[in-house]
């Protein structure tokens, strides 16, 4: 990019996505629009913020360079792209890089336009991460068949049969 002043298409909208370790999926996403600097780390300062043991205060920032963006490292821990730590990098297209050798993973996406969902509202960019439960759609599913052996068993076995009959008792004393 020649001017830095004005951002290209490319760079007007673009989103940084917290993925839950065992799933991939976002648990927490900022939105930038027309952001030349996106600063990560654990100062309150920062637009991504990432309360971990494993971020710095100051651990990465990505920034428009040539057209594109720049993935700079900066903390302590380091940044990994597929398993590389890198001190930059130029990225074109999203990028999935992690915050230290243990850290947090984190998805670039540099071409996102902001969109006004409301099951997503962006109120607080400070937050480390974020629940919404109209998300987790379709992710645990009950397998009745299962359910009703394991009840089953409960119901069958001596111990709940001894606490049953003790219930009775105790009802019928009551009257």
């Amino acid at each position: 990019m020649s001017d830095s002043t004005n951002p290209s298409d490319e760079t007007a909208h673009t989103a940084l996505h917290l993925l839950d370790s065992s799933l991939g999926r976002p648990i927490r996403t900022w939105r930038f629009t027309d952001k030349e600097l996106i600063t990560i780390g654990r100062a309150d300062e920062c637009d991504v913020q990432i309360s971990d043991p494993y971020v710095s205060r100051s651990h990465a920032e990505l920034r428009v360079a040539d057209g594109g963006w720049l993935l700079v490292s900066l903390g302590r821990h380091g940044v990994q792209v597929q398993g590389s730590a890198i001190t930059d990098l130029a990225i074109n297209g999203e990028t999935i890089f992690r915050l230290g050798s243990f850290g947090p993973s984190l998805r670039f996406s540099p071409v996102e336009p902001l969109v006004e969902s409301p099951s997503i509202r962006q109120t607080d960019n400070r937050m480390t991460m974020m629940f919404d439960s109209t998300l987790m759609e379709n992710i645990f599913e009950l397998d009745q068949n299962k359910l009703d052996r394991e009840v089953s068993e409960i119901a069958d076995a001596d111990y709940f049969q001894q606490l049953q009959r003790r219930a009775q008792q105790l009802r019928e004393q009551r009257k």
